[in-house]
């Protein structure tokens, strides 16, 4: 009964022995992940270098109107984004980091090409398990939300915007007949 006991004991001690070993990466592992996905979305044109090896090879990338796979096209749509909007700050506002997944809601505002825009949206990422190479990112974003702040498109928005209240909201006073 004592050797069955001492066995016992020794099999526990080592899978704790395990158990804290593998647990003592996750807090590092965890803050790198949180920088990972903080310099994703804060990338600037100087800085597009630095966050590339972030991404895998098979990079996902999903928004509102841009599907791009692979990290060539990644690069090239990050210097071509960024070319065009060289003053893009992004405000991140909360985040969440469950296991593998990274999320943030955030506010952008810059320019593009000239003209002024502003959003908020949320990104979700995803890394490879126990690395903090992202595999797959989604941008939500309401492509009316940047339009409605552009000269020229900010009237079709505010229009549509209206006519859709007018429709669906209860509680709005419509203008319209």
């Amino acid at each position: 009964m004592k050797k069955l006991i001492s066995l016992f004991l020794l099999i526990s001690s080592m899978v704790m022995i395990l158990v804290t070993q593998a647990d003592a990466g996750r807090p590092q592992l965890y803050q790198q992940r949180l920088e990972v996905g903080r310099a994703l979305l804060e990338v600037q044109l100087a800085n597009v270098a630095e966050v590339l090896p972030y991404y895998t090879d098979d990079i996902e990338y999903h928004d509102p109107i841009v599907d791009i796979y692979g990290i060539e096209a990644m690069t090239e749509f990050l210097y071509r984004l960024l070319g065009a909007s060289p003053d893009l700050v992004t405000i991140i506002e909360d985040e969440t980091l469950i296991g593998d997944s990274y999320s943030a809601t955030w506010i952008m505002y810059g320019t593009f090409f000239g003209s002024p825009y502003e959003a908020k949206g949320i990104s979700i990422f995803k890394f490879r398990p126990r690395t903090a190479k992202v595999y797959y990112q989604r941008d939500y974003y309401s492509e009316g939300d940047i339009m409605a702040t552009i000269p020229g498109l900010d009237q079709a928005i505010w229009g549509f915007r209206t006519y859709y209240r007018c429709a669906v909201d209860p509680t709005f006073d419509c203008p319209l007949p």
